[in-house]
């Protein structure tokens, strides 16, 4: 199976399963993978992956950048809703800040729905300290979200 088919599939099936009750039902009923593969065969290249046997169990999307109190962020990471708690996110994770601190990075940047208590809780178990608040749109709504700061020297 193609890797950004793959790719697109763990991101709805995630959204439609992680932020049910948070997103509003119309929004998420209406992503399909079709769609969002057709979106991810432009960028997935740009992913970190996880595999066994040629299926792919979760990815990481990695950026540099030059903010004031941040200079790299990890823009998305999910696992399959089936491997969550494996270990998957945790390595993808690690995997990143090693990546930005190679690459002389400092300070990591994360964001996620306010709501969402599980992303919440993994970054904060993950040794990131709550920064900002802002809010994104998705479908006919603006959505809280909050982020989380990590010095890149200070931790594992």
């Amino acid at each position: 199976m193609d890797d950004a088919w793959q790719i697109a599939e763990i991101l709805v099936e995630d959204w439609k399963d992680a932020y049910r009750g948070i997103i509003e039902d119309a929004y998420l009923d209406s992503m399909s993978v079709e769609a969002r593969y057709q979106r991810e065969l432009k960028r997935y290249q740009v992913y970190t992956v996880a595999e066994a046997n040629q299926e792919i169990l979760g990815f990481a999307w990695n950026d540099m950048t030059e903010q004031d109190a941040y200079d790299c962020e990890i823009i998305a990471l999910y696992v399959r809703w089936e491997n969550r708690k494996s270990g998957i996110g945790r390595a993808l994770f690690q995997n990143s800040m090693e990546r930005f601190r190679a690459a002389g990075k400092k300070r990591m940047i994360v964001w996620c729905l306010r709501e969402n208590a599980e992303a919440r809780k993994f970054y904060e178990k993950m040794g990131g300290q709550a920064y900002k608040t802002g809010t994104h749109p998705w479908g006919n709504r603006e959505y809280a979200m909050i982020s989380y700061l990590y010095p890149l020297d200070e931790l594992p």
